[in-house]
C-alpha cells in the first residue's frame, strides 16, 4: 500500500450524481483524501446511485494502491438531512426535549447503520453548540438545548451510538456556535464571552463528546476574543493546538468547516489551507473549485513545516485505515430504523413509534425550554415552508396532553404576500405581528424562560440549504 502524502489532508466536494473525472484522478494520485456529499449539490439521489458513486471512488483509490477514502455527510436530523431515503430523525432539540439521552444514542446508531450500508463512514454530527442566543439564525433546533450540562449528556450519547456502530462522529462547531446572532455561512461572527464562561458553557459538551470516544472534531469560522483576538478558530493555533490538543487532550482528526463559507472566505484559500494546517488542522474541507482542490496538496507540501505535516498525516492515516471502507454488496433493511424514527407517520401525527420504551415523548419539564422545532418533519414540509420567500413561520404551544417530538410546538405558516400597495403590506405585517402576541403571552405563561421564536425564511436558509454544519 502506497504511503499517504499531503493530499490525504484535503477533502473535496463536487456537483452531480457522479464523482467528476478530475477528482477521481486526484484520488488515484493521492491528491485528495476524503469526500463530502451534499444533497443540494445533486450528490444524493437514490440508494443505488449513492452506492455506485461511492464504490467507483473506492475502486479508483485501489487502482492507485491506496486505501479507501472516507466519505462524509451531515446527517444531523431535523432540518439538516442529506440522505433522505434512509430513516430520518427529529432534530437534536426535539430529542433533547425527551429528557432521555438514550434516545440520542439510539437515533445515532440507527443513522450510522443506514450510512454504513451506503459506504458513508463519517457523519458531521452531533452539534455540540449550546444555543443560548435566541436570535441564533443557524443553530437553533440543531442544538440539544440551552443548558450546557444537558447538551453534554446528549452529545456524548450521540457519539457513543455513532462510533459504536462504526461511523465517525464529528462534534461541531468547536469551540461553540451557540452564542452568536450571526450565521458563519454569510459572515464571521465574534463570540465575546470570557474564558470562564467558555469553560463552563461552550466547552463542556465538547469535553463530554471527546470522553465518549469522538474521533473527529470540526472547527468554526468564528473568532473567540477570550482565546484569540485576531484569528477565527479555523486558523487559530491558540484554539486548535493550545486548547484542543493541550488542555482538552484531543488526539483525533481535526477538520475544518467548509472553506466556501463567508466566515472564512475573506482570506485567500491558499493562506487558509497553510495557516490552518500550521494552527493544528488535520483535514481541510475544500468543498468546491477543482483548481483549488487539486492545488491544495502542493500548497501544504511547499509551505507547511514538515513536522506539522507529519503529525497531521499520522492522524489522517489512522483515520483512513479505520473509516475508509467499501459499501457492502448486501441489501440493507431500513424498516426497523424507519419505525424508530416514525417515518411512516403522516406529517401531522405525533412520533409515537416505540423501541425499548416510549421514544421521543417530550418531557413536559423540558419542552418549554427552547424546544421549538421547525425541522421535525420527515416529509420536509416544514423545511419547504422555510424556503418560501415572503412567509413568516410562527410556532405556538401544543394543546394540553401528550407532547411528542413532532408536537413540541405546532407550526403555522402565515402568508405575507409581496407586491401590492405598500400601505396594504404594512397592514398585513401588523396583523401578523399582532396575531402573534396572544401566542407569545401563552408561551410565556406556560414557561417564563421559553424564548418565543418566529423568523423570516431568509434567516433559516443556512440550516436548510447551506452546508448544514
Amino acid at each position: 500500500m502506497t504511503e499517504l502524502g499531503t493530499g490525504a489532508l484535503v477533502w473535496a466536494g463536487f456537483d452531480g450524481e457522479q464523482v467528476p473525472g478530475p477528482i477521481l484522478d486526484a484520488i488515484r494520485a493521492g491528491k485528495i483524501g476524503g469526500l463530502v456529499l451534499f444533497a443540494f449539490r445533486g450528490n444524493i439521489r437514490s440508494k443505488d446511485q449513492v452506492r455506485a458513486m461511492v464504490r467507483e471512488a473506492q475502486e479508483t483509490a485501489a487502482r492507485g494502491d491506496l486505501p479507501p477514502v472516507p466519505v462524509a455527510v451531515d446527517q444531523e436530523g431535523g432540518s439538516v438531512v442529506r440522505v433522505g431515503y434512509r430513516a430520518v430523525f427529529p432534530s437534536a432539540m426535539a430529542i433533547g426535549a425527551t429528557g432521555d439521552p438514550r434516545n440520542a444514542e439510539r437515533a445515532a446508531r440507527a443513522v450510522a447503520e443506514g450510512l454504513l450500508a451506503d459506504g458513508i463512514t463519517v457523519n458531521h454530527a452531533p452539534v455540540c453548540d449550546v444555543n443560548v442566543e435566541p436570535r441564533n439564525p443557524v443553530i437553533g433546533t440543531r442544538s440539544f438545548g440551552d443548558d450546557a450540562e444537558r447538551v453534554a449528556q446528549f452529545t456524548a450519547a450521540w457519539v457513543r451510538g455513532s462510533e459504536g456502530a462504526g461511523v465517525a462522529s464529528t462534534p461541531k462547531h468547536f469551540p461553540g456556535h451557540g452564542d452568536t446572532s450571526l450565521d458563519s455561512h454569510f459572515t464571521r461572527p465574534d463570540v465575546t464571552a470570557d474564558r470562564a464562561t467558555l469553560d463552563r458553557r461552550e466547552l463542556l459538551p465538547f469535553r463530554a463528546a471527546f470522553a465518549a470516544g469522538a474521533t473527529t472534531v470540526m472547527s468554526a469560522h468564528i473568532r473567540y476574543t477570550a482565546l484569540d483576538t485576531e484569528a477565527p478558530a479555523t486558523i487559530s493555533r491558540p484554539i486548535l493546538t493550545d486548547l484542543l490538543r493541550g488542555e482538552l487532550r484531543f488526539d483525533g482528526l481535526s477538520i475544518t468547516d467548509s472553506l466556501d463559507m463567508s466566515g472564512i472566505a475573506d482570506i485567500s484559500i491558499e493562506d487558509v489551507v497553510v495557516t490552518g494546517l500550521e494552527a493544528g488542522v488535520d483535514a481541510m474541507m475544500v468543498t468546491s473549485g477543482i483548481e483549488r482542490q487539486l492545488a491544495a496538496a502542493q500548497w501544504i507540501a511547499d509551505r507547511v513545516r514538515p513536522e506539522r505535516t507529519r503529525e497531521a498525516l499520522r492522524r489522517a492515516t489512522w483515520f483512513r485505515e479505520r473509516f475508509g471502507r467499501v459499501a457492502p454488496d448486501a441489501d440493507f433493511d431500513d424498516e426497523p430504523r424507519r419505525d424508530l424514527a416514525g417515518a411512516g407517520r403522516s406529517a401531522a401525527s405525533p412520533v409515537r413509534r416505540r423501541l425499548e420504551g416510549p421514544l421521543f415523548r417530550a418531557h413536559p419539564g423540558f419542552a418549554g425550554r427552547g424546544a421549538v422545532d421547525a425541522g421535525v418533519d420527515v416529509r420536509g414540509r416544514a423545511a419547504e415552508a422555510l424556503r418560501r420567500p415572503g412567509r413568516v413561520l410562527q410556532q405556538r404551544p401544543p394543546p394540553a396532553g401528550l407532547r411528542s417530538a413532532r408536537g413540541l410546538l405546532h407550526e403555522r405558516v402565515v402568508p405575507a404576500r409581496a407586491g401590492g400597495a405598500r400601505e396594504e403590506s404594512a397592514r398585513r405585517r401588523r396583523r401578523v405581528v399582532r396575531g402573534a402576541e396572544p401566542v407569545r403571552r401563552r408561551a410565556r405563561a406556560e414557561c417564563p424562560r421559553a424564548p418565543f421564536l418566529w423568523r423570516r425564511a431568509r434567516l433559516a436558509r443556512g440550516s436548510c440549504d447551506g452546508a448544514g454544519r
